[in-house]
């Protein structure tokens, strides 16, 4: 496994560097953001081909996260399709005048290594003899029902946004009307079954990865930096004080 996982890391650094090289063609960095969630799964995706005693659960844990990694990466394409840079990279480049060097490192190694990160639960599970047990069934549905609900709330937001009538309004209606970012919470949601279905041997080693993309979600580059483009919106702060930011709040039933 050590081997397998070394050489996949080797890898995907070397196509994120490959990756790299057409942004400083196109002078945008914004294309990694697709590149994320391929680069996650590209680990466990080696480990779990290249092990001799892979079984019927793995299968089934890989190809769950095949899904989750494909559906963000082509929802990010469409949605940066022909548009200029993202405003987190393009403030980054002006403030650096050596960016188009800087940001390999900045960057393209700094999310790959986050990558390793996250993707510690799925490699241990894709390297080693897990096999299924009725307690392994909860976390499954956890991560799956993750992957459902981010997937709806990514298509009622595209729905929303095609609408020319809906330009600068706020969405809350569905699954946005029970939080400000129902996508967001499902990808917590999904990476917090993952590391469930590790319990409980491998959780010394692996809880890192569900924290890790919680604090991203939460503070970094999810529900923290949206709020503040959203402010702008039109009836932001009566939406604010009416939905919850991040875990759903559900209506109560009327007696």
């Amino acid at each position: 496994m050590i081997l397998v996982w070394s050489l996949s890391v080797l890898m995907l650094f070397m196509l994120l560097t490959l990756l790299w090289g057409v942004s400083v063609k196109k002078k945008d960095v914004s294309i990694v953001d697709a590149a994320w969630s391929l680069g996650i799964v590209f680990q466990p995706l080696g480990i779990f081909l290249a092990n001799p005693e892979k079984n019927l659960f793995q299968l089934s844990i890989i190809i769950l996260a095949l899904l989750w990694a494909i559906r963000l990466s082509v929802y990010l394409i469409y949605r940066n399709w022909k548009k200029p840079e993202d405003k987190r990279y393009l403030a980054m480049r002006q403030n650096d005048p050596n960016f188009s060097t800087t940001s390999l490192f900045k960057i393209f190694w700094f999310q790959g290594f986050l990558m390793l990160l996250v993707a510690l639960p799925l490699n241990i599970m894709m390297g080693t003899s897990i096999s299924f047990h009725v307690l392994k069934i909860l976390p499954f549905l956890l991560a799956l029902s993750g992957l459902v609900y981010e997937t709806v709330a990514d298509m009622q937001l595209v729905e929303f946004k095609q609408d020319p009538k809906n330009q600068g309004k706020i969405l809350h209606t569905g699954l946005w009307g029970l939080s400000r970012h129902p996508n967001y919470f499902g990808e917590f949601v999904f990476w917090w079954g993952i590391y469930l279905l590790c319990l409980p041997t491998f959780w010394p080693a692996t809880w890192i990865s569900p924290v890790l993309m919680s604090i991203l979600l939460l503070k970094v580059s999810g529900v923290s930096m949206l709020e503040n483009h959203m402010k702008i919106k039109e009836d932001y702060s009566q939406y604010q004080k009416s939905i919850p930011a991040f875990f759903p709040k559900f209506p109560s039933r009327k007696k």
